[in-house]
């Protein structure tokens, strides 16, 4: 099996690298930081596995799922991550990612997830599944469509006049959504749904308009 490797950190890379090919026997294709810096004549073909981190010096690893799934669909992605709120993994899997595994877990368990996925088989970290036994659940299975649409423009720091304008709808009709919003995810606040969407990784600090365009609700 061929591996690609992508996380900022060159000591991760490295030690991930030597773990693979010198304890398990699989061949790690390239170890880079961004996407970017895969050599021009490189090939998605001689990759099976692409290893990830989420968070990256340049752009973000929801980013290179995207591109990756998008230029070569057969490629399984691994997501290796420090970030284990429900909400980062849920993201994930929605974007394509055909595994999560914690930079907490054990050494097996990255072991477990390449395996699984030269079988064709997802998997998830046992960290995460306890999370979600446990009854963690997506932003998106709590909120409907439209509540999340809503829930993400709040977040942004946008006022219901404003959202209602954007989605073409009335004001109040928004305003009641925002009340079934703060009632499911137990928040007082526009600033309460900022920092879940920041956390769950819904949002990145780039996305966030000025502080001056937040307006003090009524």
């Amino acid at each position: 099996m061929h591996l690609l490797i992508i996380d900022d950190h060159e000591i991760v890379r490295d030690g991930i690298k030597t773990l693979i090919e010198q304890e398990y026997g699989w061949h790690v294709s390239y170890a880079i930081s961004a996407l970017e810096e895969l050599p021009s004549y490189a090939s998605f073909e001689e990759i099976d596995v692409a290893i990830l981190d989420i968070s990256l010096a340049n752009g973000n690893g929801f980013d290179t799922l995207v591109k990756i799934k998008q230029q070569a669909p057969y490629v399984k992605c691994l997501m290796l991550s420090m970030y284990e709120h429900v909400g980062y993994i849920c993201k994930a899997l929605e974007l394509g990612a055909d595994g999560y595994v914690t930079k907490n877990a054990a050494t097996k368990e990255l072991i477990d997830a390449l395996d699984s996925l030269e079988k064709d088989e997802n998997y998830l970290s046992s960290d995460i599944s306890r999370k979600l036994a446990f009854g963690d659940k997506c932003l998106t299975s709590i909120l409907t469509d439209r509540e999340k649409e809503i829930f993400l423009l709040l977040a942004k720091g946008f006022q219901p006049k404003q959202i209602a304008y954007h989605i073409d709808t009335a004001p109040k009709t928004v305003m009641v959504h925002r009340t079934n919003i703060y009632r499911k995810l137990e928040v007082t606040s526009q600033f309460g749904l900022l920092r879940i969407a920041l956390e769950t990784g819904y949002l990145d600090v780039s996305d966030v308009i000025n502080d001056d365009v937040l307006i003090k609700e009524n």
